[in-house]
């Protein structure tokens, strides 16, 4: 039953994916349009992945920290109760508490959410307006992005292994799936959020484009009947 299960599940991942892959064809190509926007996040990039190597003392414990931060953020959305929260410079722990549907998520969280790239997203969609990012007024929390997105990029990198016991606990084929369709999810959002709107020419920010997504995704499952 089990198996079946996650059988199911993946399916409708994959399914999911293949319409992100679509919608995701004409984000990418509405981005080279408008790249000048994320000019200030590609120097945060940049700057975090020459001098990563150069912050050990503090990073492998941000690492850390960033994972079992996010376990928990997902398991207040679920409203899972958290009963204890742990993260030392080479290990973490916390346990929560809640119905069996958000395990999933809040276990595989920490290798596809770039939480701390939405915790300035979201700082940055409540002040963000048209003329601000036309003038690059806001190029330090642009920067500030780009930080955070190559901060995770090497988190990811380090902590996604079959090793992990978030990941081996559910079948690997149906965790790794989960976790690049997601990671594709979160990459299509972040380009989204400094994209125009058709209508108004103010940036989409967070939740225009979340929303931008579930329509078109929506709507292309309608047409398909």
């Amino acid at each position: 039953m089990r198996n079946l299960w996650f059988t199911i599940t993946t399916v409708l991942l994959v399914g999911f994916g293949i319409f992100l892959v679509y919608e995701g064809w004409y984000v990418v190509l509405k981005f080279f349009d408008t790249i000048y926007h994320y000019t200030w996040i590609c120097v945060g990039i940049v700057g975090y992945s020459v001098f990563h190597h150069f912050v050990k003392k503090n990073r492998d414990f941000l690492e850390t920290f960033s994972h079992e931060l996010t376990h928990g953020v997902v398991a207040l959305l679920c409203l899972r109760e958290i009963t204890s929260f742990q993260a030392n410079k080479h290990d973490g722990v916390i346990w929560t508490r809640g119905g069996k549907w958000s395990q999933t998520f809040v276990s595989l969280a920490p290798y596809c959410l770039p939480v701390f790239t939405y915790i300035i997203l979201l700082l940055w969609s409540l002040v963000a307006t048209r003329s601000l990012v036309a003038t690059g007024t806001l190029f330090a929390l642009d920067i500030v992005v780009g930080v955070t997105i190559a901060f995770h990029f090497f988190c990811f990198k380090s902590q996604t292994g079959i090793y992990q016991t978030d990941i081996n606990q559910f079948p690997i084929w149906f965790s790794y799936i989960y976790i690049w369709v997601f990671r594709f999810f979160n990459f299509l959002v972040l380009l989204l959020c400094y994209m125009p709107d058709c209508a108004t020419g103010h940036p989409l920010k967070i939740w225009g484009a979340f929303w931008y997504l579930i329509t078109h995704i929506w709507k292309d499952i309608i047409g398909l009947f």
